[in-house]
């Protein structure tokens, strides 16, 4: 048993224990006195570690002991590193969070201490260095090295979304990591506050599962439908969460642990986890649910702006409260956007200018936007923004229905001299809107169309087969 791999301790538990949850052990007396006895030496330490330890060993797939929060009380803290560690039974894996980072021999030491001394099955580690500060660490068979690739913490993006259009660095931390070893080498830790990395590592090694290591759900408030829709890989597998503070830290973190665990379970697959779960969404059926659970997507009697009657109502507005799956919607805008030419973006006002917002952060790109009331003072503009005439737009809409918004906020574009040849919408509904302004001269694209939509939710259960042809024969 003990000589099993971070992957195969690590599935086992997972199956066993129906759970995707890593405990973090994370010693702060400075915080959270009241958890410790006093003096807080190496013995309390380790009371406090095996207690969380002999409380939750049925409940978690892994355990994750922070090396700062035990160096902190220097050799008392390094001695209850050792034991808390030797407490952890043989077939739950351990991954220490080290994030070691330095040139080959200095990381081949590193290396050494975290496999051989401390008895680790996993370490996190930092990129920085390239393949020289991480390759002693794939030297040990049966181990794996966790790239750091996008953290959750709040400024990661200053660093790890910094590069040309399109190439941010975490990407090439991806792409570069590949290389280095296998999935049962290599993992990327890529925070759950961050879902739109999620999904572009997934789309970028889709050839591939690898494990990727999730921290942010909890205390750091990252959205968990949005991590497992984003993180799971094509076999509803390849995610490991973290939780820390807001268990550890909890009045009965026993009682906390079973509550979260049964919030995942119901959330990945309405019952339970197990390693071979249902097939995971790609990412446009991810979408779909997404939008679906957040009630941008809504099934009943409605009546439109336009007066009509529809048994279906599209609420794109709703994305504004829930900033990750915004991120994920602005993402998906980039993902077709980068293709086209183009100088500026241009929101459709009101509802398209939250997301041209998320867009153009995404994107790092320019934002206009035509107003809906002409300013009667000030500089009177119809356009908000700074451009040239001749400079190209391409229009950003929420929906596309009959495409007559989209052609009225195209004109106050046209008349100050801006190039319009395409339009980006997240939602088309398929109702003539593509082919009205492809009849004056605009490409239309769409991250999702309405038929997809009802296919996939019809698909995954959430609606019936009268209701998507209901929806269907209303438009006929």
């Amino acid at each position: 048993m003990t000589n099993q791999s971070f992957v195969d301790k690590l599935t086992g538990a997972i199956e066993r224990n129906h759970s995707l949850l890593c405990l973090g052990l994370d010693p702060d007396p400075w915080r959270f006195p009241g958890h410790f006895s006093q003096p807080v030496d190496a013995d309390s330490l380790v009371v406090w570690g095996t207690t969380l330890i002999e409380a939750s060993a049925d409940l978690v797939c892994c355990y994750k002991p922070n090396f700062a929060f035990y160096e902190q009380y220097g050799p008392a803290g390094l001695e209850a590193l050792r034991r808390t560690i030797a407490a952890v039974p043989a077939n739950i894996p351990v991954l220490l969070d080290a994030k070691r980072g330095d040139i080959d021999s200095t990381a081949a030491a590193y290396a050494r201490a975290a496999f051989e001394v401390w008895g680790a099955d996993a370490v996190t580690v930092s990129p920085y260095l390239g393949r020289d500060g991480v390759a002693p660490f794939l030297a040990y068979p049966g181990k794996m090295a966790f790239v750091l690739c996008y953290t959750s913490n709040p400024s990661a993006r200053e660093i790890q979304e910094f590069g040309p259009e399109g190439e941010p660095l975490f990407e090439h931390v991806i792409r570069q990591a590949q290389a280095w070893g296998s999935q049962t080498q290599i993992g990327f830790v890529v925070g759950a506050t961050q879902p739109h990395a999620l999904a572009r590592l997934r789309r970028l090694t889709s050839a591939e599962n690898y494990w990727v290591l999730a921290p942010g759900v909890g205390a750091q408030g990252g959205d968990l439908s949005a991590t497992l829709a984003a993180g799971l890989d094509q076999n509803g597998q390849g995610l490991i969460i973290p939780v820390s503070r807001s268990v550890i830290y909890a009045p009965d973190p026993r009682a906390a642990l079973l509550a979260l665990r049964e919030t995942v379970n119901q959330t990945h697959t309405d019952k339970t986890i197990s390693t071979q779960p249902p097939p995971t969404p790609d990412t446009q059926q991810a979408l779909i649910l997404g939008l679906h659970e957040l009630g941008c997507v809504q099934f009943g009697q409605f009546t439109l702006a336009s007066g009509q009657s529809s048994p279906i109502y599209l609420d794109l507005r709703r994305l504004i409260s829930h900033p990750g799956w915004l991120k994920r919607a602005a993402q998906a805008y980039a993902d077709l956007l980068r293709p086209l030419p183009f100088d500026h973006l241009a929101a459709v006002p009101y509802a398209a200018l939250p997301l041209g917002t998320a867009v153009a952060l995404t994107m790092s790109k320019s934002l206009l936007y035509p107003r809906k009331e002409v300013k009667s003072y000030g500089t009177g503009k119809t356009i908000e923004g700074i451009f040239q005439a001749g400079e190209r737009v391409v229009v950003l809409e929420d929906l596309v229905t009959s495409g007559g918004s989209v052609l009225k906020a195209i004109e106050p574009l046209k008349a100050a001299g801006l190039k319009v040849s395409d339009v980006v919408v997240l939602i088309d509904r398929e109702q003539g809107g593509r082919e009205a302004l492809a009849a004056q001269g605009y490409r239309l694209h769409a991250v999702l169309q309405l038929s997809q939509i009802l296919e996939t939710l019809h698909q995954a259960g959430r609606i019936s087969g009268e209701q998507v042809a209901q929806v269907k024969n209303s438009y006929q």
